[in-house]
């Protein structure tokens, strides 16, 4: 798999923020985007979830990281006034920030609780030897609102921005397994796919709130995102809670999904 492809991804999207025409989308100008958090090249397991928060640029009080608790690249860490200035150094840089992330300063109240459902899969975030896993967005832009607060139509634009470059960035990939965190990524996820469909199941075992929130799974073969087609077929599993938000998740249920993923996911990852 190529770093070059992610690269020349990076250029694309960076191309994207040049000049204001996502200032209608929420998206903040002035932040890099995120290609992929860790490194997709070094791993066979991948998370997937709606897009960077704020939380990966700016403080509690909105205020931007400083350089000792950068996460990402931003024009001011970049020493920059616009995009239009970038070069092939900037774009590394970028990459760099993307690929090395969980051995910075990760967002792990985050991030930790959505490692629990890898554990089965003997893939982690975190580490550098043994089987590898990353975090992808559908949309690889952060915005200055949470997703529940953009419009439909913000929402919609974002997505089809977004899913070439998850297309192209899978394709590049070594990642075998897909892993989708709650049913709105279940959802939006699934408007992508081209000759598949997400298979639904009950799973009586992550059944919530006294029985009120049943529990979902869904599975997929995937050989096609958005209409691009990848240079190899990927396991998608998904499940409706959110690891994060769900109200009332509880161990019990995060242990039993992942029980779930690893079983799915044996015989597929080397």
């Amino acid at each position: 798999m190529s770093r070059q492809e992610l690269l020349t991804e990076v250029g694309r999207l960076l191309s994207l923020l040049k000049g204001s025409g996502l200032a209608r989308l929420s998206v903040i100008p002035w932040a890099a985007p995120v290609v992929a958090f860790g490194s997709s090249i070094d791993s066979q397991v991948a998370t997937l979830g709606l897009n960077p928060s704020n939380l990966e640029f700016v403080d509690g009080k909105g205020l931007q990281l400083t350089e000792t608790k950068k996460r990402f690249e931003s024009l001011q860490s970049l020493h920059l006034s616009k995009w239009e200035q970038v070069n092939l150094e900037h774009v590394e840089l970028i990459l760099e920030s993307c690929e090395e992330y969980f051995f910075r300063n990760p967002y792990d109240q985050w991030f930790k609780r959505l490692e629990k459902i890898l554990v089965e899969t003997g893939a982690s975030y975190y580490g550098r030897i043994g089987r590898g896993a990353c975090h992808l967005d559908l949309v690889p832009f952060a915005t200055a609102e949470k997703w529940s607060a953009l419009s439909r139509i913000q929402k919609t634009e974002l997505i089809e921005l977004g899913a070439p470059s998850l297309a192209r960035t899978l394709s590049a990939s070594n990642v075998k397994v897909l892993v989708l965190n709650g049913a709105t990524v279940v959802r939006e996820f699934g408007r992508l796919l081209s000759g598949a469909s997400m298979q639904a199941q009950p799973q009586p075992s992550w059944t919530l709130q006294g029985g009120r929130v049943q529990g979902l799974s869904y599975t997929a073969r995937v050989s096609a995102v958005g209409g691009i087609r990848l240079q190899h077929e990927i396991l998608v599993l998904g499940f409706n809670h959110n690891i994060q938000s769900s109200f009332g998740v509880t161990t019990q249920v995060v242990g039993n999904i992942a029980a779930w993923i690893g079983q799915q996911a044996e015989g597929v990852l080397e």
